[in-house]
């Protein structure tokens, strides 16, 4: 086992996802699986809870869970970053975390190209709360330091790669901007995952994944998980306790199972992906394709710089419209009609009947989600069957 902490620095991603943070127990190869709420209190224990240190081993979850502890380590290596927390799922992750940073009256700049679940939690509950919830268009960078000078701002706030939208953000000039104004810094990196890309590593805080997706990639746990700072990073714990939304010990063991194949399930799935962009752009029945690693997507020099790889999501526009894209799904024989992403098995789903089903159609076309647009996530199929599947959906129309 990889214990070693000035080792693990200098090693491998897909050493650090098999390795790091696995915890044994006895002769056990692999973590146990701490299915207990409570522990045997001692004298550390004791002293941990009532000087109100993080993590005190008293209770699980909300405090402390070997096996959910685990799956931080290894996520934090995999991050570049000091430390790491895991919750019940995305949305408490986000959360959780932006709400250690805002109260009433604080502000937060983002942007509305984000996965539709955040952008209705800022709309309905963080503005209820009493909290400034300013977009801009986070690629204007002149747009974006004009927000945070015009008034204090507490939290800069966007997304690695975006969604659906596949927008590849200058992180680097994000973290910086966000740094000159004291703002702290908060990405949703679930699409590119940590094998692509590393947000602290170009100056980011904080960097949020939805573990529901890649880090987990199996379809059959929800999670979340933030990294950063040891400092940051406690001070979360503190709302993570209070709030609730821990990551249940089994859910846990699970995410450190499926973190273990990561790096190979991220390369298998993003050239199949990767494949398909370029053989969908040359089909006449599509009449857009968006990925990052094509030439013609608008930040593809900018995604060279920012990620290792261009992922296993691909966007694009059928011909024809929302009823073209619900026929084309409906005749997929391979790939399966469902929301979510990041599994073994490729998922096909629109956003307008799905993720941004709370959007009126106009503010849709405004923000680029045309008729017509589908969003198609990867899976470990070969990429001969994903295409056949496709070829032929696309001939019924």
């Amino acid at each position: 086992m990889v214990s070693n902490k000035s080792d693990k620095k200098n090693l491998g991603k897909g050493t650090k996802a098999v390795h790091s943070g696995t915890a044994p127990s006895e002769n056990s190869l692999n973590t146990p699986v701490y299915q207990t709420s409570t522990f045997y209190l001692d004298d550390n224990a004791y002293k941990m809870w009532m000087n109100g240190e993080p993590r005190a081993p008293v209770y699980s979850g909300r405090y402390f869970n070997p096996t959910n502890r685990a799956v931080e380590r290894k996520i934090a290596d995999l991050e570049c970053a000091e430390d790491a927390l895991v919750f019940s799922s995305g949305m408490a992750a986000i959360c959780t975390s932006l709400l250690n940073f805002l109260s009433q009256g604080d502000r937060i700049v983002t942007t509305r190209n984000l996965y539709g679940g955040t952008v209705l939690s800022l709309d309905q509950d963080f503005t209820r709360f009493g909290i400034d919830v300013h977009y801009v268009d986070v690629k204007d960078l002149g747009a974006v330091e004009n927000a945070l000078k015009e008034k204090k701002t507490n939290v800069l706030y966007c997304e690695t790669v975006t969604n659906p939208l596949l927008e590849v953000s200058d992180l680097p000039a994000l973290a910086s901007l966000a740094k000159k104004y004291g703002a702290v810094s908060i990405v949703d990196s679930t699409f590119a995952t940590p094998i692509s890309c590393n947000p602290i590593e170009h100056g980011f805080d904080l960097v949020i994944h939805s573990v529901t997706k890649m880090l987990n990639g199996h379809s059959d746990i929800l999670g979340g998980t933030v990294a950063g700072s040891k400092e940051l990073i406690n001070q979360i714990w503190y709302k993570l306790r209070n709030f609730g939304g821990s990551m249940d010990p089994h859910q846990a063991s699970l995410v450190e199972r499926g973190l273990k194949t990561l790096q190979i399930r991220y390369e298998r799935s993003t050239e199949s992906a990767g494949q398909l962009a370029e053989w969908l752009e040359s089909h006449p029945k599509i009449k857009k394709v968006i990925y990052p690693g094509l030439k013609s997507h608008e930040d593809y020099d900018l995604s060279k710089k920012i990620l290792l790889g261009s992922g296993n999501m691909v966007s694009f526009v059928v011909d024809g419209g929302d009823d073209a894209g619900r026929n084309l799904m409906n005749k997929m024989k391979v790939a399966s009609q469902a929301i979510s992403l990041g599994g073994v098995e490729s998922l096909i789903s629109m956003p307008y009947s799905t993720t941004h089903a709370s959007w009126t159609q106009e503010d849709r076309l405004a923000a680029g989600i045309d008729l017509g647009f589908i969003r198609f996530s990867t899976g470990l199929e070969d990429f001969d069957d994903l295409k056949d599947d496709f070829d032929h959906a696309l001939s019924s129309l």
